[in-house]
């Protein structure tokens, strides 16, 4: 019969083995939980993963090349990747418990699910997801090159130059001007003229009258 010490100290070695083996199997089948936060706008994204969390997210930031139709994805652009904090929520033993645990992180946090977000294309390695940004760059680098060109080729709209005075059009014009300065003046000797006749006309009346008027007077 074992003695009693032996079997008490093998216990826990056992069940440390057994713990190893268990964790080891989560790893193994997506067992483990993991958040990754938008430190800008505050959203959680909650995910599963068989590997680390960080070597998870090293995934979805080489695979941001891909052109990936997401919002995950597009988030991570728009905000930068040093914005978003990856932490490890919980570890399941089984897959029910795993999807316990991820309704648990979904419900603390709001979050948002990002199981069947893809980081590759079909057969596509994420190995070749640097070569894919570089040439999507420039793709996109010679198309703003093109409409550039495109651009400058149009045909500006021409300018209707104005059509600058000789100096025989100038010396015309001055002469009229001249002229109807000449006639203005003539109009107001004129006007001042027939003014001081007709004050005079006034007055020799008003005088005849008076003399008039002087002549009765000295009859009577």
């Amino acid at each position: 019969m074992r003695p009693f010490f032996e079997f008490t100290n093998s216990a826990p070695t056992q069940l440390i083995d057994q713990k190893s083996i268990s964790f080891k199997r989560c790893i193994e089948e997506n067992m483990l939980v993991f958040t990754i936060t938008n430190n800008v706008t505050e959203e959680v994204w909650v995910g599963t993963c068989k590997d680390s969390s960080d070597e998870r997210f090293q995934q979805y930031q080489e695979a941001m090349a891909l052109g990936i139709k997401h919002q995950f994805y597009k988030d991570l652009d728009d905000f930068g990747v040093q914005n978003f904090t990856v932490e490890d929520f919980d570890v399941a033993d089984d897959r029910e418990m795993l999807r316990d645990l991820f309704d648990e992180a979904m419900e603390t946090y709001n979050g948002k699910s990002l199981v069947g977000v893809k980081t590759t294309l079909g057969k596509t390695s994420i190995a070749t997801a640097a070569p894919l940004r570089s040439t999507i760059k420039k793709a996109k680098a010679e198309s703003e090159k093109r409409t550039q060109l495109n651009t400058s080729k149009v045909a500006a709209p021409a300018i209707k130059k104005e059509k600058l005075p000789t100096g025989r059009t100038n010396a015309k014009k001055e002469k009229l001007i001249k002229e109807k300065i000449a006639q203005e003046k003539a109009e107001r000797e004129s006007k001042k003229s027939k003014q001081i006749m007709e004050q005079a006309d006034e007055m020799a009346a008003i005088l005849a009258r008076l003399d008039s008027r002087g002549s009765s007077l000295r009859k009577r």
